[in-house]
């Protein structure tokens, strides 16, 4: 007897596919591969509270003034789905450069991923400091 998935866990097999396919291109520093996965309502706010569209997203990208190393990893410790929106929460690992800074970092990550025509897109990505990583980058123990 076939198991069909509930439209559920169809939606979210989906999109962690597309989110492992937007990890790779992160370290690969593929900004073609990125802008395939972005809706045109993409905005993306960094932990320092810069804020980016697609375009300049996509343009910080391609002129490196913002760039992830390869350690970069991004977990999943929650979700949610509610029709044709999804979701994601988890953490957010590694180095990146933003402009001249190389930063370290370890921040909480939301990833808002809606079903368009074409499939899914990622509308929104958030990164915020944890408690722990604030007190790490004021000097005190983690």
């Amino acid at each position: 007897m076939a198991t069909t998935d509930n439209p559920e866990a169809a939606a979210l097999r989906q999109v962690r596919a597309l989110e492992r396919i937007r990890i790779a291109a992160i370290r690969k520093s593929d900004a073609d591969a990125r802008l395939r996965l972005l809706d045109p309502i993409f905005i993306y706010i960094t932990d320092c509270g810069e804020l980016y569209d697609r375009a300049s997203y996509i343009q910080s990208v391609r002129t490196h003034q913002l760039s992830y190393a390869s350690d970069l990893e991004l977990t999943e410790t929650d979700h949610r789905v509610d029709g044709d929106v999804l979701i994601l929460v988890g953490m957010m690992h590694g180095h990146a450069r933003l402009e001249s800074d190389m930063q370290v970092f370890r921040n909480r990550s939301m990833r808002v991923w809606r079903a368009r025509v074409t499939g899914w897109k990622l509308i929104a990505w958030q990164s915020s400091r944890s408690e722990r990583s604030a007190l790490a980058a004021h000097g005190f123990p983690a």
